[in-house]
């Protein structure tokens, strides 16, 4: 069972963020800092806690997503990626979703598609001037659509 848990913790949000395998796989490997004006879950599967997930409201109903799994919680990302999207489609009216991972950092592009993005392009030089970044987005009835068709019998 995956579980997630609204909340403020800035110590465990930035415990989590700045873990050295998280940002080892971070857009600019500067780390990770609390951000008030974001919606922070603990994230549980199976009663243990595997790490956060949040949502930042960039424009009205646009939430930009990420995910900070620690390592002992990968195996289970896609079920926690897609128990986000049930989670945010019940709790919120977003029209939505984005997520972006830089172009070095395979692993998050096939996670954002493996969890029923859409590939919109890159930004060349996006991070720092040196790093391209891959951009995802997917609207509210594309991922409804996405979780029909991937769901367990």
């Amino acid at each position: 069972m995956i579980t997630f848990t609204p909340t403020r913790n800035i110590d465990l949000i930035e415990t989590v963020g700045n873990h050295p395998d998280i940002i080892a796989g971070s857009n600019n490997g500067d780390g990770y800092d609390y951000k008030p004006d974001t919606k922070y879950f603990e994230v549980h599967v199976h009663g243990e806690f595997g790490g956060i997930v949040y949502y930042h409201e960039t424009q009205p109903l646009t939430f930009d997503c990420h995910a900070m799994y620690l390592p002992h919680a990968r195996g289970f990302s896609k079920d926690i990626g897609l128990a986000f999207w049930r989670h945010i489609i019940t709790t919120t009216n977003f029209a939505c979703v984005i997520s972006y991972a830089a172009r070095k950092f395979r692993h998050g592009q096939i996670y954002c598609a493996m969890i029923g993005l859409n590939r919109v392009g890159t930004i060349k030089k996006y991070f720092k001037g040196v790093d391209d970044v891959t951009f995802y987005s997917a609207t509210r009835e594309e991922l409804i659509d996405f979780l029909q068709k991937h769901s367990r019998s």
